[in-house]
């Protein structure tokens, strides 16, 4: 099969926006189909899961097993999706493998042509064959977002690059998917701003329920790293979902995308513990919003029902099962823990500092009621009951009401880290004299953290009870204009997203003042210029 790498589009476009204008809504929306729609998944609004949605154009997020959205933003409204697009052609290639009307060994010929000099002035043509399977051109598509396999896959499909366009979009109208319009298989922009590919969060959720009952789709959308022979040699492609590079299997899809309109988008999927959560995230600023947005995201919601985060401990799958379960009894509610901030010393301005999050242990005392049990109060607490006993030294299980317990909770703490506003002396030049454990809690024991809440105090660094004096800044001339700008040293952990969120500033803005180009190069002691408010 012979594949010409020029497709002309507009004759697509035109054809496709006749064909399916319904499908489109405007931003106005349409409150009938709202109606229509809203009986599909239940709705558990949980407070606190994304503070940053300032930076989302529309989304949600979706807990599969209790069929509940449990935080959405203008998720009704069709919106540019781009390369989501592409979730659409994967689904249709996987239904025609089931049908029997192609197979994964099939093999794709393309031929390309390009100009070679051969002397001054004198040039020839050559035209290269390339193979490929099937199953590896899918792949492209869904891991590498690579617009030309899409076409590709159209064509052996459909036979013709319009007839699978209709297929797109009658396959859209068969799932309910009411606000979706496709004009092109691959997600480019089109000729006219209008025929852009658009859809809802809401409906890009369903699309995504239909393709989690295909296994090897997921599977497919799960590889972070993927490499294609194509006859002549080999190609590598990364996985644009970082999230699957970085959480391992538990992050396992499903698609990115990107267009200047569109901003970037990301389906993701997760299952931690046999919990299933799908995120849509439409219009981030850039890729490491985005996929900091849904870490963190799907992070919290996990902590809420007693999963932990994503690839940090084993979940407890027990306390979660009973929680959840006395969530949907009635009998508690899900709730997003926050993040307790430290005082400044008095006097001290906050543009100064920046904040750390570290973890620990606190002591807290109870009292047991009526009808408690060691279990339920383990439960309660996201402890053991072997822990209760050591704690309290009970013996046996036997507890009464009015009886007091001890009970020691992990909880989150942000403290202040300062920073130097002086360009001739940073935090890492006082790095000698401080505690590991005042800048990163994961380097030290936990009974060492409340040591580390006040890591500058009187004007000097503590350091686990001992003091230095080299003060935290340097005096300056009393005829020395105000500084415009202070100084955060990159730590180990850092990135550019969690230091823009410390100082209310969005990622562009740290990016621009100090000349970053790649924000994943981010280097440890590095001194970044932060605007100074006020």
């Amino acid at each position: 099969m012979n594949l010409n790498r020029k497709t002309p589009f507009a004759a697509l476009l035109t054809a496709a926006v006749l064909a399916f204008t319904p499908a489109r809504t405007s931003a106005a929306g349409n409150d009938t189909s709202k109606v229509e729609m809203a009986s599909v998944f239940g709705h558990d609004a949980v407070s606190g899961l994304v503070g940053e949605s300032r930076e989302i154009r529309a989304g949600l997020l979706y807990d599969v097993d209790r069929n509940t959205i449990v935080w959405e933003k203008d998720m009704d409204y069709a919106y540019p999706i781009a390369s989501l697009t592409k979730m659409m052609v994967g689904l249709l290639a996987i239904e025609d493998i089931h049908a029997g009307r192609v197979r994964w060994d099939d093999c794709i010929t393309v031929s390309r042509s390009y100009r070679k000099r051969i002397r001054r002035g004198r040039y020839t043509t050559i035209t290269r064959e390339e193979h490929y399977t099937f199953e590896d051109v899918v792949k492209m598509a869904m891991i590498a977002s690579h617009n030309e396999s899409t076409v590709w896959i159209a064509r052996h499909c459909s036979g013709d690059l319009q007839l699978f366009v209709e297929r797109m979009n009658r396959r859209a109208q068969e799932l309910g998917m009411t606000k979706t319009l496709y004009s092109n298989p691959s997600g480019l922009p089109a000729i006219i701003d209008e025929l852009d590919n658009s859809s809802s969060p809401r409906d890009q959720l369903v699309l995504a329920l239909e393709i989690l009952k295909h296994p090897k789709l997921v599977e497919i959308t799960s590889i972070p790293y993927l490499t294609v022979h194509n006859g002549k040699g080999h190609v590598n492609y990364r996985n644009h979902n970082g999230l699957v590079i970085n959480y391992g299997m538990e992050v396992d899809g499903i698609k990115t995308g990107y267009t200047k309109a569109a901003g970037f988008c990301l389906v993701g999927t997760a299952r931690r513990g046999g919990q299933r959560l799908i995120s849509v995230i439409y219009g981030c600023s850039s890729p490491w919003v985005r996929n900091g947005i849904v870490a963190n995201m799907m992070n919290r919601y996990y902590e809420s029902i007693k999963l932990g985060r994503l690839g940090e401990t084993l979940p407890d799958l027990t306390a979660s099962r009973l929680f959840v379960d006395s969530v949907s009894r009635g009998l508690a509610s899900i709730t997003v823990a926050q993040e307790e901030k430290a005082q400044l010393p008095e006097g001290e301005d906050a543009n100064t500092y920046a904040y750390k999050t570290i973890r620990e242990k606190v002591r807290k005392s109870i009292t047991v009621k009526r009808g408690d049990n060691l279990g339920s109060i383990a439960q309660r607490y996201n402890v053991t009951v072997s822990d209760l006993r050591k704690w309290n030294r009970l013996k046996g299980s036997t507890i009464h009401p009015g009886q007091k317990l001890a009970v020691y909770t992990t909880v989150k703490k942000t403290i202040p880290i300062k920073v130097v506003a002086d360009a001739d002396e940073s935090i890492a030049d006082l790095a000698p004299s401080i505690d590991t454990c005042s800048i990163n809690a994961d380097d030290c024991p936990e009974e060492t953290l409340a040591d580390s809440q006040q890591p500058f105090q009187n004007g000097t660094v503590a350091d686990s009870g001992k003091s230095t004096s080299k003060p935290a800044t340097l005096s300056k001339p009393a005829n020395q204009e105000p500084q415009r700008f202070i100084y955060h040293v990159v730590q180990r952990g850092d990135t550019l997203w969690n230091i823009a969120q410390r100082y209310r500033l969005s990622p562009n803005q740290i990016k621009e003042l100090n000349n970053i180009g790649n924000s994943n190069l981010l280097r440890k002691g590095e001194r970044l210029k932060i605007p100074k408010k006020g």
